[in-house]
């Protein structure tokens, strides 16, 4: 990138490399000249020729290399780069050297060798944006991220405009579980480069991973424009539609990423999903549950989620066997041992359940759902242990949920689904805390209710 090869009056000479030189240079620069009209036979036979002879120096191995490169003869032009460095170069030409031989290590993926190639470039030059955005490259692929961010970060300070830098260090961001700043580096490419459609998925995702779901739809839709056949992109905005509560556009989104690829197992999961949340689909949902299941066996989620679409159809036995199979492939997915227990609740094995709900406990304690199925289903076992200790739990949680005001917060808040008036009245707790649980679910009966299509008399 910038390095002069040539000098003399007039930078050309009329040779052929049949041995009638002895001077390095002359069969170097009829190389070159080969080079550039394309010739790789003759002009490989030139720098060979030329490296050979007494007196070759770094410059000569430096100007085979490029002949090397350029023909993609990248093993060679690795050590023909190496066997110039090894020798005096002038400044330039070494930084050059330095620059290219990382390029070639990274693309053969000696990621050590091509950091500390990229480290002496900055050595000699370090105001060069690019091989500091290189570094940051390989940096990520070697998995140290916060370095990557930093370098990236360094060479777009010295030069903001690469829309891809500031993508891939977004990514590295979103790898670190940082979507806000990785948004922010997101839109940053898409100043740089607005048709720059990859970023406008990634900056979807990020918000999405923000809880953003009108943003990401925007964001998403914005990169569909540009790939309306990428059955991913269609997938995406499905989820950014269902955290906004439109099911039916979550619905359509899903089903055109399935039009796309059939085989997109996760769509099938997600489209069950929305669809076990619209009435009168449930046999719809449990089918393609089934099909995420028989596309992609190792999907644990799908498992427990064709769990919930059996129990719902009366199939219980079924549904325990579903949520066995999503435990023995995740065995910390605690709402598969909660939602076991459900199963083996119905199938008259309380003390099974017990054991289910305890275990999603262990998994999680601040799963709340699973604590009240463990209080109901000790209730009825009589079986007192920590139970007293529990209730104060679920008292101070849910005191806790009363102040931050998200108690009854409407029908898309779902992790009290599973708390009824009657568990409180049946658990030795607080009036308080029963008035606020009767409350709550008033108001997401009344919301939900309000929220559904009106049915003619």
């Amino acid at each position: 990138s910038g390095a002069t090869l040539w000098g003399g009056r007039d930078g050309r000479i009329d040779m052929p490399c049949d041995r009638r030189s002895s001077v390095p240079g002359d069969l170097s620069r009829r190389g070159w000249e080969l080079t550039e009209a394309g010739d790789a036979d003759a002009a490989l036979a030139c720098h060979r020729e030329a490296t050979g002879l007494p007196g070759a120096g770094g410059r000569t191995w430096f100007h085979r290399a490029r002949s090397e490169q350029r023909f993609g003869h990248d093993a060679a032009a690795r050590s023909s780069f190496g066997r110039s460095l090894a020798a005096s170069l002038p400044p330039a030409e070494a930084k050059e050297a330095h620059f290219q031989l990382g390029k070639l290590q990274r693309d053969a993926g000696l990621l050590a060798e091509a950091e500390a190639s990229y480290r002496a470039v900055l050595a000699i030059d370090p105001l060069l944006a690019g091989a500091h955005i290189l570094l940051g490259v390989v940096l990520r692929e070697l998995g140290r991220l916060e370095e990557s961010v930093e370098a990236y970060g360094e060479g777009l300070r010295l030069n903001p405009s690469v829309a891809a830098a500031h993508y891939n260090r977004g990514q590295a961001l979103l790898s670190l579980r940082r979507p806000a700043e990785a948004a922010d580096g997101f839109r940053a490419a898409l100043r740089a480069d607005s048709a720059f459609s990859l970023a406008q998925e990634a900056l979807g995702g990020a918000l999405l991973d923000l809880g953003d779901a009108d943003g990401a739809a925007e964001a998403l839709s914005a990169a569909l424009r540009q790939r309306p056949e990428e059955a991913r992109l269609h997938h995406s905005l499905g989820k950014a539609h269902y955290l906004r509560g439109r099911r039916q556009e979550a619905a359509a989104a899903h089903a055109a990423a399935l039009a796309l690829d059939p085989s997109f197992a996760y769509a099938h999961n997600d489209l069950g999903n929305v669809l076990s949340d619209m009435p009168g689909r449930e046999a719809e949902a449990h089918h393609h549950y089934a099909e995420a299941v028989r596309l992609a066996p190792q999907l644990a989620e799908a498992h427990s989620n064709l769990g919930t679409a059996l129990k719902g159809l009366g199939r219980h036995a079924e549904a325990a066997a579903s949520y066995s199979a999503a435990i023995r492939l995740k065995p910390h997915l605690c709402e598969a041992h909660k939602n076991l227990g459900a199963a083996l609740t119905e199938l008259g094995r309380p003390r099974d359940a017990v054991a289910s709900f305890a275990t999603a406990l262990d998994i999680n304690p601040q799963f709340w759902p699973a604590l009240y199925d463990l209080l109901d289903g000790q209730q009825f076992l009589c079986d007192w242990r920590g139970r007293e200790a529990r209730l104060r739990e679920l008292e101070r949680h849910l005191d806790e949920w009363h102040s931050r005001g998200r108690l009854g917060a409407g029908p898309t808040e779902r992790l009290h689904a599973g708390l009824a008036p009657f568990h409180t009245l049946v658990w030795p707790v607080s009036d308080k805390t029963r008035r606020r649980v009767a409350l709550s679910r008033a108001r997401r009966d009344v919301e939900a209710a309000e929220a559904a299509p009106l049915v003619p008399p």
